[in-house]
């Protein structure tokens, strides 16, 4: 099992307390302390003296920064305190030094909120963090090889948040089949197929990916299983196996007649497959870093 450790965006300049503090007052007075302003205005494609480069480039990082990122406030100040609350060894923000946080304003994966946390001229980034809206789990990230691990919390809220879909319906005889996985930030997991009816269809694993191959024409149900920090996540998905007149029967249906998919259409089986949550997303085993063992088809 592996755990991932993630932080959240943002920027804030803030002197990190000693760990175990997580009063929001002194983080909120950080946060403040943190703002640097710069009221000059520089207008774009202007000629400047060399002397007031500097400056400029100040005032340009700073408007982008308040367009796209929460650099001070209450918000970023409760995330704050949440990492100071942490042991430095899992943050890796020593106590005692002063840091630049930014959070991203749009919530990644509509549920985390990313944090980074840079040196005080903003120019080497320190750590990079990822906090559930509800406070259930905390994850870094490393920059140097793009690892995750879980800091703090449960996964079970964040398992919930997962989605397990079919890359498509169809599976044509003797070709493949996709599930795929959306997860929030593109956490990685580990994902496990196990076909329920191995007469229509088995799992293959082939350069660390699942796909389902279909054996014979009928239905196929495949049961997907997504692991996380020791949760994990089921859904029972239904592809339909078809030969080449199957197909071509189907799409003449799809065509001239979409209102009747439901009904039969000559060979017995078929009554149109539910679709689950289709919608794109990454690839199995995507996991936002370096692809890792522990996919395990089932056959």
């Amino acid at each position: 099992m592996k755990k991932w450790k993630r932080a959240v965006t943002g920027i804030l300049a803030v002197s990190v307390l000693t760990a175990g503090l997580a009063l929001p007052g002194i983080a909120g007075a950080a946060a403040t302390d943190q703002t640097e302003t710069f009221k000059t205005q520089f207008k774009n494609g202007a000629v400047i003296p060399i002397s007031q480069s500097e400056a400029a480039r100040l005032a340009a990082r700073e408007k982008a920064l308040s367009q796209y990122y929460i650099t001070s406030g209450e918000k970023l100040a409760k995330a704050v305190s949440l990492l100071e609350g942490l042991a430095p060894a899992k943050t890796g923000l020593d106590a005692g030094k002063h840091y630049f946080y930014r959070m991203d304003k749009a919530l990644t994966g509509d549920y985390f909120q990313h944090v980074k946390a840079f040196t005080r001229d903003m120019e080497t980034l320190v750590g990079e963090y990822f906090i559930a809206k509800d406070k259930s789990c905390v994850f870094r990230r490393f920059p140097e090889n793009g690892n995750i691990e879980l800091l703090e919390g449960t996964t079970e809220k964040l398992l919930k948040k997962v989605e397990i879909y079919r890359a498509g319906a169809i599976i044509p005889l003797k070709g493949k089949g996709k599930v795929l996985i959306r997860v929030p930030g593109n956490l990685p997991y580990d994902l496990t197929l196990t076909s329920l009816t191995e007469n229509v269809a088995t799992i293959q694993e082939e350069n660390g990916q699942l796909s389902i191959t279909g054996n014979a024409r009928g239905y196929a149900d495949i049961l997907a299983e997504v692991e996380i920090g020791g949760f994990v996540k089921t859904q029972k998905l239904r592809f339909a196996v078809m030969d080449e007149r199957d197909i071509a029967a189907y799409e003449a249906r799809q065509t001239y007649v979409p209102v009747y998919v439901g009904m039969s259409w000559g060979w017995g089986w078929w009554d149109h497959p539910r679709h689950h949550h289709h919608r794109p997303g990454p690839p199995p085993h995507h996991h936002g870093g370096p692809h890792h063992g522990g996919h395990r088809p089932h056959r």
